[in-house]
């Protein structure tokens, strides 16, 4: 149990401690949690997935390094159609990209709000 804890404890210093929630936990202590626990891939951070590395170091997994232009075994391949009826103008993906960042600077904000209704003011 203590080696558990020590672990959960290393790879939480690795990630960024934004709490965001995009790896789908509440919190990186969570997700940390669940990594030890076997639960979630090592590589779940959204914010930071080169931690994933630092991260399956801690938990004993053997991780091959990869080169540009190579894939991982566990991520799927892409099944891209050679259509270019799929592709974006710039100005479309501008405003794509624009969108995600204002929901992630909105996420953010609840969550400043949340933690200053809390008593948690950084």
């Amino acid at each position: 149990m203590a080696v558990a804890k020590e672990k959960i404890r290393e790879i939480y210093e690795v990630l960024p401690k934004l709490n965001c929630g995009f790896c789908g936990f509440g919190s990186c202590g969570q997700f940390a949690r669940a990594v030890v626990e076997g639960r979630a891939s090592p590589f779940g951070c959204r914010q930071n997935p080169w931690s994933g590395y630092r991260i399956s170091e801690i938990v004993g997994m053997k991780v091959p390094a990869y080169s540009y232009g190579f894939q991982p075994a566990f991520v799927p391949k892409l099944m891209a159609s050679p259509s270019t009826t799929n592709l974006k103008t710039p100005s479309e993906e501008v405003k794509g990209l624009s969108q995600g960042i204002e929901d992630i600077l909105a996420r953010i904000e609840s969550l400043k709000a949340r933690d200053k209704m809390e008593g948690k003011v950084a």
